[in-house]
C-alpha cells in the first residue's frame, strides 16, 4: 500500500492535510490495539511529511549563459543535495494520542463494576494531561466513540458519564459531544436493553408447553399459527401485548420477531378469552331462566344477545373499524347512548308498573321517570372518568354493566365466587324481567 492509501487522502504537499489525515486515522488505528497497523501508519506519516517538506523545483536557480546564437547552455549557478529528512516526532499528535489512550481500559472496567470505572474516570480527568482543553477535548471525544461501539451500554451508566463529562445529553442540540454521537449512545443503549428483555422473554415462557409454544411462536421464523390458538381463550393475549410492547419500546428487536406471526397477528380481527366465553355463558343461561314464562320468548331472547353481543364486542369492533374517522365514531357512540338510555327507560318503566300498576305510563315518564333519569345521568356524570364525554356516559355505563359480572368473578374464589355467580344470575334476571314488562 502506498503512503497515501494507508494515510486515506490523495497525494499532497500541504503539510496541515497530512496532520489532520494522521490524526483522524489515529482515532481507529490504536498502538494497543493493532500494533502493526500502527507501524504502518506511523511510517507513511513520517514519509509523507518528508514528501511535503522537500526542496521545490523553484529552489533551483539556472542562468541562461549566451555563448553563441546557435545554442543556448542551461547552467546551474546553486545546486544543493538533497538530503534525506528525519523530522522529529509531532508532540501535539503524540499528546492527542496519549490522552486517549485510558478509555478503553476506564470502559472496561465501568462494564465490570460501575461505581469504580466512574471513580477510574474522575482520577484520569484530575491528571496533569487533561488540564489541557485541547486534549481534554480529544479525551472526550474518544470516549463517546468507544461507548457508543460498547455493548452492554446502559441509560444510568450514560447519565454519569455525562454529568461527569458535561455532555448534556438531555438537550436536542447536545453539547461536548456531536449530535451523531449522541444518536449512536442511544442506539447502543436500546441494544443492550433490548437484548435483555429478550432475554427475560426466554426466562417467561419456559413454566408450561403452551407457554414453550408462544415463545416458539414469538422467536422461531418460519413457525405458523396453528388453527387452534385462535379458538383457545387468552393463548393469544399474551403474544398481542408483547408484540404491541417491543414495537414501542425495542423495535430493533423486530426482525428477530418471527414474520409469520405478526402477520398473523395484524390480520386477526378478534381473539377468543375467558372473558369472553364467561360472559358468553352467563348471558346465555341468563336470558333462558329470565324469559322462560314469556309469551313471545324466542323474540324477546333474540333481542336481548343481539343487544348483549352489540355492548360486549360490537362497539370494540366499531372503534378499531372508525378509529381514523372520528365523526362517525362519534356518531355511532351517541347512537349506542342513545340505545343505552332507551334500554334503562324500560327498565325504569317495568319496575314503577311493577311497584306501581295504579300509575299510568305518561305520568310515570314525566314525573318519576324523568327525575330518576336527570338524579341517575349527574351521579353517572359525577362519577365517570374525565375522559368520558358527555355523549359517551350512557354508552360507558350500559358496558360496564353488562360486563360487570366477569369484573366481580375475576376477584371472587371459592365459595365466595358460588355465591356471588348465584346472586348475580339473580339480580340480573330480575332487571331483565323488569325490562320486557
Amino acid at each position: 500500500m502506498s503512503i497515501w492509501s494507508v494515510l486515506d487522502i490523495e497525494p499532497t504537499d500541504d503539510l496541515s492535510i497530512i496532520k489532520r489525515a494522521y490524526a483522524r486515522k489515529l482515532k481507529t488505528t490504536r498502538p494497543d490495539q493493532d500494533p502493526a497497523g500502527y507501524q504502518r501508519l506511523r511510517e507513511a506519516f513520517e514519509q509523507a511529511k518528508g514528501y511535503a517538506n522537500r526542496p521545490s523545483k523553484s529552489d533551483v536557480v539556472t542562468e541562461i549563459l549566451d555563448e553563441s546564437p546557435s545554442f543556448t547552455v542551461r547552467m546551474p549557478v546553486h545546486i544543493e543535495p538533497l538530503q534525506e529528512l528525519t523530522p522529529d516526532i509531532d508532540d501535539a499528535l503524540e499528546q492527542e494520542l496519549e490522552a486517549s489512550r485510558p478509555v478503553t481500559a476506564i470502559i472496561d472496567v465501568m462494564m465490570e463494576d460501575e461505581t469504580e470505572g466512574v471513580n477510574l474516570l474522575e482520577s484520569v480527568l484530575s491528571g496533569d494531561l487533561l488540564q489541557n482543553l485541547r486534549l481534554r477535548e480529544v479525551f472526550s471525544q474518544e470516549l463517546a466513540a468507544q461507548l457508543s461501539e460498547r455493548e452492554g451500554l446502559y441509560s444510568a451508566l450514560l447519565i454519569r458519564v455525562s454529568e461527569i463529562m458535561g455532555w448534556d445529553i438531555d438537550n436536542y442540540q447536545p453539547g461536548g459531544i456531536p449530535a451523531h454521537r449522541l444518536a449512536a449512545l442511544h442506539r447502543q443503549i436500546e441494544n443492550t436493553g433490548a437484548k435483555y428483555y429478550l432475554t427475560q422473554l426466554q426466562n417467561k415462557y419456559q413454566k408450561s408447553a403452551l407457554d414453550r409454544q408462544r415463545l416458539r411462536l414469538l422467536t422461531v421464523e418460519g413457525t405458523t399459527l396453528a388453527w387452534w390458538a385462535r379458538w383457545m381463550p387468552d393463548f393469544l393475549k399474551p403474544l398481542y401485548d408483547e408484540l404491541s410492547y417491543i414495537r414501542m419500546n425495542f423495535p430493533s428487536l423486530l426482525p428477530q420477531i418471527n414474520s409469520q406471526l405478526v402477520k398473523a397477528l395484524d390480520e386477526s380481527r378478534a381473539a377468543m378469552s375467558w372473558g369472553t366465553v364467561f360472559l358468553t355463558g352467563f348471558w346465555l343461561l341468563l336470558t333462558m331462566l329470565a324469559t322462560r314464562e314469556d309469551p313471545d320468548k324466542w323474540r324477546d331472547r333474540i333481542l336481548l344477545i343481539a343487544t348483549i353481543g352489540v355492548y360486549t364486542q360490537g362497539y370494540s369492533f366499531l372503534a378499531r373499524v372508525l378509529r381514523y374517522r372520528h365523526w362517525w365514531l362519534r356518531v355511532a357512540e351517541g347512537g349506542l347512548s342513545l340505545l343505552a338510555l332507551l334500554i334503562l327507560a324500560k327498565m325504569l318503566l317495568g319496575f314503577f308498573d311493577a311497584f306501581k300498576p295504579e300509575s299510568g305510563h305518561l305520568q310515570m315518564l314525566l314525573t318519576n321517570y324523568g327525575v330518576m333519569c336527570v338524579v341517575g345521568f349527574c351521579v353517572l356524570w359525577m362519577m365517570a372518568p374525565k375522559v368520558w364525554k358527555w355523549y359517551q356516559v350512557p354508552l360507558n355505563a350500559m358496558i360496564i354493566l353488562v360486563v360487570f359480572p366477569w369484573q366481580l368473578m375475576k376477584k371472587s374464589e371459592g365459595i365466595v365466587g358460588i355465591v356471588s355467580f348465584v346472586l348475580l344470575l339473580a339480580m340480573y334476571a330480575f332487571l331483565i324481567a323488569l325490562g320486557i314488562r
